[in-house]
């Protein structure tokens, strides 16, 4: 029996890689981001509390979902204090938060040049209502997780799940707010989502 060769598919070359040469990742993500109307908003690790402070200043608590992987004991201890912080153990208590939630806040695992995109694995305390149900969706992005485009993405996934790290069900592309242009031809915003989307672009402290 003659085996089959599975041919070489070339891919298109994007227009991301020709912008790459005179712009960095940071800079052709924040052009596209522009695009899809996400809010920009550019920090340090050093100064990103004051940042995250300022962003839900007058909000309670109780109005800002948080989702983001723990570690940072200084961030932990602002989220604890300013945030409610989405907790596996609740259930479905969860995402009644999230409905009543004005601020929901995520942290990005990469993202995405080429689109503006965000790529959100939902995996231990990352809840997937965090980024649909509140009226605004704030996402850090630290600017070494910017990737050129869904190629290198794909990429990075597999690289996962050949060292034989779990994959979660549910992995988020999202592009800014949500919008809609299927009502007589209108562009309608927060049909199917965040009314408003803010990147906070993290970058290290030199």
């Amino acid at each position: 029996m003659t085996k089959l060769q599975r041919n070489k598919v070339e891919l298109p070359i994007s227009s991301v890689y020709t912008a790459l040469k005179t712009n960095s990742l940071k800079q052709v993500f924040i052009e596209s981001a522009q695009l899809i109307r996400a809010d920009i908003i550019e920090t340090t690790q050093t100064n990103l509390i004051e940042t995250l402070t300022e962003l839900i200043k007058d909000i309670p608590s109780e109005k800002v979902l948080s989702s983001i992987e723990r570690g940072n004991a200084e961030l932990d201890e602002w989220l604890q204090a300013n945030t409610t912080p989405w907790n596996p153990a609740l259930g479905s208590q969860n995402i009644k938060n999230a409905e009543q939630a004005t601020i929901g806040l995520s942290y990005c695992n990469h993202a995405l040049a080429e689109s503006g995109t965000v790529v959100l694995l939902n995996e231990h305390n990352k809840g997937r209502s965090v980024s649909l149900l509140p009226e605004i969706h704030i996402v850090l992005i630290k600017i070494n997780s910017i990737i050129p485009r869904l190629q290198e993405s794909m990429r990075t996934l597999s690289e996962r799940i050949k060292q034989g790290e779990p994959i979660p069900t549910c992995i988020n592309y999202i592009t800014g707010p949500s919008n809609s242009a299927d009502i007589e031809s209108y562009l309608v915003v927060g049909v199917h989502g965040p009314l408003r989307t803010i990147y906070v672009l993290i970058d290290e402290d030199i």
